[in-house]
Formats: structure tokens, sequence, C-alpha cells
């Protein structure tokens, strides 16, 4: 799979690189022309090898910057289509894969990796092509103007090659494992910082100190790697070179005074030789660029060719107006191979409130999850008014659903940006009003100097977790949807205002004519729901009312009981 490609436009900025490579390979034939003129007074022969070397400079520059200008900007446009795709890409996964990762570490597979494979683009393949042609050039003409000459300088490639060969096959091993290391040490920093009030109130700032000491010590040790390395290339490389042109100039001069050879072709010869040094190392250097390359493209590849979810591709599936039926039969549900949903049933219907219960750990918020697709089923079947849930797209079946879940999901922006977030209709400022005042977040917003376009931080810290949670409540209810999901939605608000928010969530279910299912461990919270599943051991145990199920399931009487003890605490 090619992630970058050759377009015309690289291949337009390479061919001007080469136009400027062959103009430079013409500058040291006009100096030994005009070292070799008899008379340097200002001759019109000299004169017009000064003015063809001066336009031959202009026109090198000209051409040289045109080509770089046309190179880069295409690296900088297939990395943007790149990070795009990546982007996109990374949107689309499954929640399974995100459960697995650590976000810095994506982050710096975005970003960092990217960039290796910009710079490969952009500079290792344009310097190797206009290297090989200028040594190629630098070779044929040399050969013309003194074979004897051009074999000494051809000892340049094997010595060179006995030096970087060995070395380069050691830095890739090191680019490689740099590259992970800085992944590595990104995911660390930005969880570090994420969490940086749980750090302080546990007073872990050591411990965490400690952690991305670890990281920041291991790509140091490879910084030092990489730096040894390249302190023994540079200065062999450079020792080689001042040998081999001692001995050039020692050959070339016992050439000039036993005059078989002219001064003005040994000058050549020494501008053709510092000349081809800087291509020489590029293409020595062009296995380890490469190899590192290939290390980036590994890990972005692995991104790419992942499973995404196909949230889109089906027709819309026409849905009959009015009152909706939500049926799970038998379904169950495995993480990573371990049992965490079995054979569970359960109904919901438009204008029916019904509640999940059960110890923590039962299931219920991985049941919220199977119902809204994040987890796909491993056995049973998800309806909604007989038709399978898999017979809709994605976004579709999830535009069915409001979700108000219990972690954070306030995003770094202005109240405008959260309440709007993914809606796909446009929004007047009342319906916002409107949707603050069902939470009780008006007059708050109405305080802020900007109103509903004032910042609330980055994930929303400028809020109470009260605040934080009304806001994503007065979200879900912008949205048009048929079964509001709140998942432990109320826990960080007092009793008083989670009765205000309740019942508003009550007035909203019969306005839309939606159906509310609730996750919740507060017995106000879900006694008054037209239905109770508990779950427990994996499934559903029993259903009934509140007082129906204290009659007659032992468990949850106990499971009650314990509910009660916790909220007099």
């Amino acid at each position: 799979m090619k992630l970058l490609k050759i377009t015309p436009r690289l291949l337009w900025g390479i061919l001007l690189s080469m136009i400027a490579s062959l103009l430079n390979l013409y500058l040291p034939l006009l100096v030994r022309h005009f070292i070799n003129l008899k008379q340097f007074a200002w001759s019109g022969l000299s004169k017009k090898v000064l003015l063809l070397g001066g336009l031959i400079l202009i026109g090198n520059l000209l051409v040289s910057s045109l080509s770089d200008y046309l190179i880069s900007s295409e690296g900088d446009r297939q990395v943007r289509q790149l990070r795009l795709r990546l982007q996109k890409q990374v949107l689309r996964l499954p929640q399974k894969y995100f459960d697995q990762q650590i976000s810095g570490n994506l982050t710096s597979r975005i970003i960092n990796d990217v960039n290796v494979l910009r710079s490969f683009l952009t500079e290792t393949i344009p310097a190797v092509v206009t290297g090989s042609l200028t040594i190629l050039g630098t070779m044929l003409i040399t050969f013309s103007l003194d074979w004897k000459l051009t074999l000494l300088m051809l000892l340049v490639f094997p010595i060179d090659g006995l030096v970087t060969v060995p070395l380069g096959k050691i830095s890739e091993v090191i680019a490689d494992q740099t590259q992970s290391s800085l992944a590595a040490l990104t995911g660390v920093t930005s969880e570090s910082i994420k969490q940086i009030k749980t750090v302080k109130l546990n007073k872990a700032e050591e411990d965490v100190f400690a952690k991305n000491a670890r990281e920041i010590n291991k790509l140091y040790r490879l910084s030092l790697k990489g730096d040894r390395i390249a302190a023994m290339i540079g200065p062999l490389q450079s020792m080689l070179s001042f040998c081999l042109i001692m001995a050039v100039v020692l050959y070339g001069t016992l050439r000039v005074k036993s005059g078989s050879l002219s001064t003005g072709t040994l000058g050549a010869f020494m501008m053709y030789f510092f000349q081809i040094i800087g291509p020489i190392n590029n293409v020595a250097l062009f296995y380890s660029d490469r190899k590192q390359m290939l290390g980036a493209t590994r890990k972005i590849s692995e991104i790419i060719n992942e499973t995404a979810e196909e949230t889109a591709g089906k027709e819309q599936l026409a849905v009959a107006p009015g009152s909706s039926l939500l049926r799970l039969d038998q379904v169950s549900f495995a993480y990573q191979d371990l049992p965490v949903l079995e054979k569970v049933d359960l109904e919901a219907r438009s204008g029916e409130k019904i509640a999940l219960v059960g110890a923590t750990g039962a299931g219920k918020t991985t049941l919220a999850n199977v119902i809204t697709r994040l987890y796909p089923v491993a056995a049973g079947r998800i309806s909604l008014n007989g038709q399978a849930s898999t017979d809709f797209s994605l976004e579709q079946w999830r535009g069915f659903f409001s979700v108000v879940l219990q972690e954070n999901t306030i995003i770094s922006g202005s109240i405008r940006d959260n309440l709007t977030l993914g809606l796909n209709r446009k929004v007047t400022d009342q319906e916002l009003w409107d949707a603050l005042a069902l939470v009780r977040l008006e007059e708050y917003a109405k305080k802020l100097p900007k109103g509903l376009d004032s910042l609330l931080g980055e994930s929303g810290k400028q809020l109470s977790g009260g605040q934080r949670q009304r806001m994503q409540i007065a979200r879900a209810c912008l949205r048009d949807f048929k079964f509001l999901l709140l998942d432990e939605a109320t826990s960080n608000l007092d009793a008083d205002t989670e009765k205000i928010i309740m019942t508003a969530l009550d007035r909203l279910k019969r306005t839309k004519n939606c159906g509310q299912i609730t996750i919740a461990h507060r017995l106000a919270t879900i006694a008054n729901s037209d239905r109770i599943y508990f779950i427990k051991n994996k499934t559903v145990v029993a259903s009934g009312s509140h007082e129906g199920l204290l009659e007659k399931v032992p468990d949850y009487r106990r499971y009650v009981h314990e509910q009660q003890l916790k909220e007099k605490r």
C-alpha cells in the first residue's frame, strides 16, 4: 500500500533539481577554461566566460528555488492528505481498538511517523536522484578530462561504503527504537497532563515523574547511541575525504609539473571532487533512511489496515413514525474471550422508562454499549420494530439514541460547540437556551461574558462535575432520537437538582414520545421506572416494577438494602 506517491508535481521538482545539478556540473569546466586562458585581462573571451558563469549561477539559483518549493509543497500536501486519512480512519475504528491503545501513542504515530515519511519523500528521494545524476555526470566529465585522476577519485566510493553501510545498519535499528520510544514518551506525558488532578490528589507526582523519567532516559540512551554513530560517521568521512583530496592534489601537482595535466584541469577536478562528496554521502545514507521510512510506514499501515466500522454505505431504512420497540433477544457479548453478557432479553418502548440495575461490574454499561453497537454482539439479536440492528447503517442506528455517559465528554471549546456536537441540523440560539434551562444552566451561561460562545477549557475544566453532567444532558436533549440512554448521568448531581432534571426528562420523554433507558444506583432514580431489569451473573435474572421485584426477588431486595445503607452514609 502506497502511503506517499510520486506525483507529477514532485517529478517536476526533481526534474528541475536535476537541471540545477547539470548546471553545477558545467561550472568547473568554465573555471578550468578560465584558468587555462593565456590572458587573464578583461579580454572578450574572459568576459564571456565570466558572464556565462554568472548566468549559470543565477539560473541555478532560480531553478533550485522553484525545485525546492515544488518538492516541499508537494510533501506538505501529501502529508496533509495522509494525516486526514489517518484521522478519519482513527475516528472510524471500533471501540475495542481504543480499549487496547494509549491515546498519546496514536497521536505520536499520526504526527511524528508521518514527518518521517515527509522527510523521505521531500529530502531523501530528491537528494538520491539528483545525487546519482551528479555522480554519474561528474564521472563522465572527469573521465573525458583525465581517466587516471578519475580512477583515483573513485576510491571514495568503496572506502565510504566500508564506513557507512555497517554503521547504517546499526542506525536503522536505533531509528526504529527511537520512534517507538518517542511514541511511548508522548503517551505517558499526555496521560500525566490529562490526569493531573488525580495525580495531585493522590500525591503521585514522584511516581508519575519516575514513569516519565524512565521513558525520557530510554530515549536519551537511544539518542546517545545515535550520536555516537553520527560522531563516528562524520569525522571518518571527513578524514577519508581529506586523505583522498591530498592524494588527488599531490598526484595532480606531479602531473602539472610534468606537463601531462593543465592547472585548469586540476582545479576543475578539485571542484568536482568537492561537488560529489555530499551526493555520495546522500546515496550512502539512502539505505538507513529507507529503513527508517519503512519502520514508520509499517506503524501507520497497521492503523490504516485495521478493520473500521461501517458507519455508512447502507441505504437509509424507512422507520415508521410514532411508537418504537427496541428488543434484545438472547444477546451475548465477550470481551477478549471473557464472557460479559450472556443471553440477555430486554424490551424498551417509546414513552416508557426502563432501568438497568445491578452490582458494579454486572455488565450494565457494557449492555448500553452493545445496544448502541459500540461493541458487536457475539450471539443473539438486537432489533427496532422487528428490523435487525445490523440492517441499519451504524450512522442511522446510532441516530436512534441520545446517550449521556457517566464519564466526562465535554470537549475543548465553547458552550455552543458542546451543545451542537454532532448535530446535522442548524440550531437556533433559543433552542440552546431552552436546553440549558432544562438542566438549570441557563443562569450560569448568561452570567458569562460571551454567553453561548464562552470557552469551557480543556475537557470543560471551567465547569464543576455536576455542571459537566448537566451540559451533557442538555446536549443529548437537542438531538432527534427515539431512545434516551442515561448511564449514571445524574451521579454527580445533588438530590434536589437530580429530581428537577429527572422531572424535566420525563416531560421531554412525553413531548418527543421517546423511550428512556436509565443505568443508575440511586433508588430515587430508578424506583419510578415502568420496568426494571435486574442484572446479575452477566444476564437479566428478573424484570418488573420496583415493588414487584422487592416482593418476588430476594437478590434484588438485598441489592436495594445495600443501596439504602450506602445512601444513608
